[in-house]
């Protein structure tokens, strides 16, 4: 059977061990409501949709840990709706006993997919590729687009991507391993050829971009984006970001995508996709400004 004809069931157990629980529940929202009903159908799951209650939590608190909970939520409920009190991407909550896996918000079924029939060895390769990167390292980024940028970086990390005995949880499909950007350090240029995501200030869209018609050029001097340049998307990027505080044009981040997936113009998919790597922008908090663009088979070489 080809990975691509490979069903849900197949594909969950490949990352969570379905054949080593017991139920498999899915919580939802109206949105991503059609994925989670293929989910639960290939599965033998159950769905709830969301609500931010006592009771769909203590129905959840019911699940022990032979069970599985699924979180599949688009953007606008997870950032809006306060699923985010409740779900996180990156850690199981601490009161859930069942085990956990967090879905990319605002995937589609077929991005889905092609995310779960990446290989384990595929992953883990490229995750100990980015590791080999050590502490304080300056590295040189190019592609054949005309990225040609330079950076001190901290070492690579990610969050666990599989369910297993020692990991209760994962976030699928297999994202990124990404590193923070040290300040100051980055000099050079980003052109961009793949994706530019959205740009939210604090909780506020302030645009929303997507797969670039032509390439979109970003300057960094000493960490901070100077000027953007390239098509209408470029021209509309700079009035908004550069309307902002200036820190929120720092470098923050390179990550690298650990899956085989189609670009589709949601940064939340295309940053994750294994022949790209991406950079992130703003100023550095959690909840504050950022900004990430995806570049097209990069290569990235340590500097010694």
């Amino acid at each position: 059977m080809k990975r691509s004809e490979m069903n849900y069931k197949e594909l969950f157990d490949k990352w969570c061990g379905l054949n080593n629980h017991g139920r498999v529940w899915i919580v939802t929202d109206n949105v991503q409501m059609p994925l989670a009903q293929e989910i639960a159908w290939d599965t033998a799951g159950e769905v709830r949709i969301f609500s931010n209650n006592a009771e769909l939590l203590d129905e959840l608190k019911s699940l022990s840990s032979d069970d599985l909970l699924i979180a599949l939520f688009s953007i606008n409920t997870f950032l809006f709706q306060e699923a985010n009190e409740s779900f996180s991407p990156f850690g199981k909550p601490d009161w859930l006993a069942a085990k956990y896996t967090f879905i990319r918000l605002d995937i589609s079924g077929e991005s889905l997919k092609q995310g779960l029939s990446t290989t384990k060895e595929d992953v883990y390769s490229k995750i100990a590729e980015m590791e080999r990167f050590t502490s304080g390292q300056t590295v040189h980024v190019t592609n054949a687009a005309g990225t040609d940028i330079v950076m001190q970086i901290h070492p690579f990390t990610t969050c666990s991507h599989e369910v297993t005995e020692k990991d209760s949880h994962a976030f699928l499909p297999p994202s990124e391993t990404s590193s923070d950007v040290c300040t100051e350090t980055a000099n050079g240029t980003i052109v961009v050829d793949v994706t530019v995501g959205q740009l939210y200030h604090y909780g506020s869209l302030h645009g929303y971009f997507g797969m670039v018609p032509s390439p979109v050029t970003i300057t960094v001097d000493h960490g901070i984006i100077t000027d953007i340049t390239g098509n209408d998307m470029a021209e509309e990027l700079k009035q908004k970001l550069f309307a902002l505080p200036a820190d929120c044009r720092r470098i923050v981040e390179i990550g690298q995508g650990l899956s085989d997936m189609t670009p589709t113009g949601l940064i939340g998919v295309d940053e994750c996709i294994r022949s790209t790597c991406h950079f992130g922008f703003g100023d550095g908090s959690s909840c504050g400004t950022h900004l990430d663009v995806v570049i097209d088979r990069p290569t990235i070489k340590a500097i010694e």
